[in-house]
């Protein structure tokens, strides 16, 4: 990728881990457009350091020269990744919009994702099985309905997000770390076909560990680039509170599940919805709040598909009720239970016990 005169500032300051956002950002402002930037570290000496320390000072000015630069950009290039600066043309204008966007987006896949209509969707590491049903059916709809989808690389409702937007690629993983060291690595290969088909990005280096702090920090790109984000599960402290936080601090759209009473990863979202957002225990929900309508899912379903459904309208059931319900047996409804669950439809919970994922109109 060419990067820009601007561009290649950024790339430039944003090498230097030890130096804070705020410094980078008053710096980017100080040499942006100066033609020697050597020469303007020189002769802003008193003021880089008071603002970054002597130490700061030298690392900056040793590493004014293009041989800095070209290996900075070689290292990139060889991670193969590309950096979106908010010098590039590229670059999400919503993300714009916060208060401290990131210097630079570091990004492996389809970088034209930017440009879409993008939504979040997030969740504990820990929920039970209703909740990544739940989150891997929500997923699947707004992508039909046009949406490219935001979330973490964390296990549970990140992972079923980024599931569900495999085939499409309309998907983007934001992840808190440089994408050399993806946390946590057991999901290493997902976030591997996500940047083959959609996109991954981080505002950390290539080689960046994960720290305790980034995460929280993260979250804050997942609410900025999205036009509202939906809150599947959560505990009361968590990190998925944090993502809530900023999206009702940016003025973009809350959406959260609800949840029945003692369900500890569900008393997050309880609590945002009695704060304000907006109810969702159907994708329909949200589609129907941005003017999409949604396709008949009913209709997809084949004859006996639609008697499971119908068995299980009321309750939960088990394997042996459905057979009995259904009138047939048990060998004869297990292939249709596995493809209700594919299509998000069900969920089962462990114990040959199946439910519908939300309720549905027979």
């Amino acid at each position: 990728m060419k990067y820009r005169e601007k561009e290649l500032l950024i790339v430039w300051l944003d090498s230097f881990h030890e130096i804070e956002y705020k410094h980078k950002r008053a710096l980017k402002d100080l040499f942006i457009g100066k033609t020697d930037l050597k020469r303007t570290i020189e002769n802003d000496k008193a003021e880089i350091v008071a603002a970054i320390g002597e130490a700061g000072y030298n690392a900056l000015f040793c590493a004014a020269n293009p041989d800095y630069l070209k290996d900075t950009l070689s290292k990139l290039a060889a991670a193969g990744e590309v950096a979106v600066t908010v010098e590039s043309d590229l670059y999400p204008e919503r993300l714009k919009e916060i208060p401290e966007p990131p210097l630079a987006l570091y990004c492996k896949g389809n970088l034209e994702l930017f440009n879409s209509e993008i939504f979040g969707v997030v969740g504990s590491r820990r929920s039970l099985p209703l909740s990544l049903s739940v989150a891997k059916d929500f997923s699947s709809e707004l992508i039909r309905g046009g949406f490219t989808l935001v979330t973490g690389t964390a296990e549970g409702v990140d992972a079923e997000v980024l599931k569900a937007g495999i085939k499409s690629g309309n998907v983007i993983a934001v992840s808190a770390s440089g994408l050399n060291n993806i946390y946590p690595q057991s999901n290493a290969d997902l976030i591997d076909k996500i940047a083959e088909n959609g996109l991954v990005i981080s505002e950390q280096r290539e080689d960046v560990k994960a720290m305790p702090y980034m995460f929280p920090v993260r979250n804050r790109i997942i609410a900025g680039l999205s036009v509202g984000t939906l809150v599947v599960s959560g505990r009361l402290k968590s990190g998925t509170m944090y993502t809530a936080g900023y999206a009702v601090d940016y003025g973009r759209d809350l959406f959260a599940v609800p949840y029945s009473v003692g369900i500890e990863s569900g008393a997050g979202t309880n609590d945002l919805i009695k704060k304000g957002a907006i109810l969702a225990d159907s994708p329909k929900d949200i589609l129907s709040f941005y003017g999409i309508e949604s396709e008949d899912e009913d209709a997809e379903l084949s004859d006996g598909e639609r008697e499971i459904v119908a068995a299980l309208k009321d309750q939960p059931q088990h394997i042996e009720k459905i057979a009995e319900i259904t009138g047939k047996q048990i060998y004869e409804i297990t292939s249709a239970l596995t493809v209700l669950e594919i299509k998000g439809v069900i969920y089962k919970n462990g114990t040959n016990t199946y439910g519908l994922v939300r309720n549905r109109e027979i």
